[in-house]
């Protein structure tokens, strides 16, 4: 029998703003967003939010690890273990993400994952996201273990993530990237460019190839140096920027990404920015130190940044729900912008709009229930069903 849920007394954030409605919901899907006053049949259970904001659940793009978990080496459940915390923290759904990681090692990674991502019973594990091994800047990754891409390549990464593999960063500067990002595109794949040196005149054409975002926008992405002439010299990021439908990846904790070029991107269009955690292992939870690959010891850091012995960024311990949080402060904007950011861009990335990211009718009733002045994430909601209710 269909379960027929309609919620009264709420505000609803939705795409176009936050709205007095009640919420329909049949089965795992929204239905409909009506006026307080429309009535429903007898065969309707009634929820009443008290007054609470309903926000939809936040995407996490990029997350390497949380909790007890990292994905580089994923040990049996860790998957559905994260699924079961990350909706503490207003997440219904995430990507998995590997390293750049030993030739050898990496398939039986990603064939263990792809595994994994089915046994998740909380937030969806909408699939996994390699980070590398095509790197121009290796950044916190293994130099030993970057590659250079190749259609060979390309397969053994798909044939292993056994049809789970649904984004991969790479950077297009690199000989043979034009192929094997147009074979991941026709494959399903959504490629983002990330830890890369390329020319900033070159990217128009390297976006024409299927590039949809940007890992970690800032990061592992030099600019250039002034050249004296006392002109602004056109860099990398600056290119990016000027891409009008590339999405920028942002790691919102103030270190990754100065609060003020987080403002200032947030002045580009709506569908332009998303927020990704680039969390790791400890992520949501107390720890501090671990090995990130054999012989690279990493530390939690202020401003939940992680960092390296020698002081460099590996990642971050964020959650989405304060990267929201952030993003609120360092902007200035309104829920609406940061749940176009936290959810809709995300799911955008990933060509899955259609289903979720937004609180809008057809779409999967994926939602977080926040106070209203604290924003405190009270509950959240995965097709339509409680995974998360805080112990008041």
């Amino acid at each position: 029998m269909q379960i027929k849920q309609k919620w009264t007394d709420i505000l609803i954030v939705t795409p176009n703003g936050v709205v007095r409605k009640d919420l329909l919901i049949e089965g795992n899907r929204i239905s409909a967003l009506v006026a307080p006053e429309e009535p429903t049949g007898a065969d309707w259970r009634i929820v009443n939010g008290g007054g609470q904001l309903l926000y939809p659940g936040m995407i996490d793009l990029l997350q390497h690890g949380f909790d007890l978990n990292y994905y580089s080496d994923p040990k049996p459940g860790c998957i559905a273990a994260s699924s079961d915390l990350l909706p503490i923290h207003g997440v219904t759904g995430f990507l998995p993400s590997i390293l750049s990681m030993p030739p050898n090692e990496m398939p039986g990674t990603l064939a263990d994952l792809a595994q994994q991502c089915g046994e998740a019973q909380g937030a969806r594990a909408i699939g996994i996201h390699s980070e590398g091994p095509c790197f121009g800047v290796a950044g916190a990754h293994n130099p030993s273990n970057l590659l250079l891409p190749t259609l060979a390549l390309a397969d053994k990464i798909l044939e292993s993530a056994d049809g789970k593999l649904r984004a991969l960063t790479i950077a297009p500067e690199l000989e043979g990237a034009e192929a094997f990002i147009k074979h991941m595109k026709k494959s399903g794949v959504s490629i983002h460019l990330g830890h890369s040196e390329a020319l900033a005149y070159n990217i128009s054409r390297y976006v024409s190839w299927g590039i949809d975002a940007v890992t970690h926008m800032y990061d592992a992405l030099p600019s250039l140096p002034p050249d004296g002439s006392g002109v602004h010299v056109f860099s990398l990021p600056d290119a990016l920027i000027a891409e009008p439908d590339l999405a920028l990846g942002l790691i919102c904790d103030g270190i990754h990404v100065h609060p003020k070029l987080v403002k200032l991107l947030a002045q580009l269009p709506s569908n332009r920015v998303f927020l990704e955690t680039d969390s790791v292992k400890y992520a949501g939870r107390e720890g501090a130190r671990f090995e990130a690959y054999a012989g690279y010891w990493v530390t939690r850091a202020r401003g939940k940044a992680v960092r390296d012995d020698n002081g460099g960024l590996c990642g971050s311990s964020l959650t989405s729900h304060e990267a929201m949080l952030n993003f609120l402060d360092f902007t200035g904007l309104d829920l609406t912008r940061a749940a176009i950011a936290s959810s809709l861009v995300p799911a955008r990335v990933l060509g899955m709009e259609q289903d979720m990211g937004s609180i809008e009718p057809g779409k999967l009733a994926d939602f977080v229930v926040l106070d209203p002045n604290t924003m405190a994430v009270n509950s959240t909601y995965i097709g339509g069903v409680s995974v998360y209710e805080r112990v008041q």
